[in-house]
């Protein structure tokens, strides 16, 4: 038998995690190394988070700019920051998944 609440594509709601957009602008500490950039610190609203790694980058354009997109997992959880190359500035787009 057909079981509605069985379906895989149902959007199910999950604890513990933060999906709302934020677009503050972030301090971001970063390496360019090799054509690559590799941010290794960032502050949001004064406290001091230090990456530990990059989960997945991506880049989107939006008009004449490209927006690169980091996931950074840190301490205290994972985030999803933005650097744009028109007006050279970083943004904390949203958190992911805080930590323990």
């Amino acid at each position: 038998m057909f079981n509605p609440q069985a379906r895989w594509d149902r959007n199910l709601p999950q604890e513990n995690r933060q999906d709302e957009l934020l677009n503050e602008p972030i301090a971001v500490s970063c390496l360019f190394d090799k054509g690559k950039t590799l941010p290794r610190y960032f502050i949001w609203r004064n406290q001091l988070h230090k990456v530990k790694k990059i989960n997945f980058f991506w880049q989107q354009r939006q008009g004449r700019a490209v927006l690169s997109y980091f996931a950074l997992e840190t301490n205290f959880g994972i985030y999803q920051v933005s650097f744009s190359n028109i007006t050279l500035s970083w943004q904390m787009d949203r958190i992911i998944n805080l930590g323990p």
